[in-house]
């Protein structure tokens, strides 16, 4: 089978999504197979489409997707594995949101981390039951740091991955900011 014609499977976090065309959408998946995959959704945002409510942002899904030759792909199914949506407080948002952008920005494309995947899998269950605290946000931060092997353990975890981006997103001060003043 040619490259342009190869169908795969996997499980993904919804990191992203934009608009593609009027009616289409580019969603960026972290998956345990392929690491990050950027794909085309036709149709998606039109109403009653077989992609309605199946791209919410932050849900973890099984995915099949046609391989192109470029960065981006074209997703033929969607199928939701998570029962329990992501609480909808602004600080668990702000961190799920962050942790995505980590994942987003320190990864290549078609690149698979399956450790990383699993990192985030853990990061969603337990945002799922708890807020987040400043504690948690670190500790994602060494263990991204870790997996991706530029941990120095003589410094904080920030700071490796401040060095591999140039410069950590700036969701991040307003999330500490946040999380500073919840008692």
């Amino acid at each position: 089978m040619a490259m342009g014609q190869a169908m795969e499977q996997a499980r993904g976090i919804l990191l992203r999504r934009y608009r593609f065309s009027e009616n289409s959408l580019v969603v960026v998946w972290f998956t345990d197979l392929h690491g990050k995959v950027k794909t085309a959704v036709r149709g998606a945002t039109k109403p009653g489409g077989s992609f309605a409510g199946r791209l919410e942002l932050f849900s973890e899904s099984e995915i099949a997707f046609k391989v192109s030759t470029g960065e981006l792909h074209a997703l033929k199914e969607v199928v939701p594995v998570t029962a329990t949506p992501m609480p909808g407080d602004y600080d668990t948002l702000l961190a799920a949101a962050y942790f995505c952008e980590l994942c987003d920005l320190c990864t290549e494309p078609m690149h698979p981390v399956p450790e990383l995947h699993g990192l985030l899998v853990r990061a969603w269950g337990f945002l799922r039951k708890e807020r987040p605290t400043r504690r948690a946000v670190e500790h994602f931060e060494q263990e991204m740091a870790r997996i991706l092997g530029i941990l120095e353990p003589s410094v904080p975890a920030r700071h490796s991955l401040a060095g591999l981006m140039r410069k950590l997103p700036e969701s991040r001060q307003r999330l500490l900011e946040r999380l500073s003043e919840t008692p």
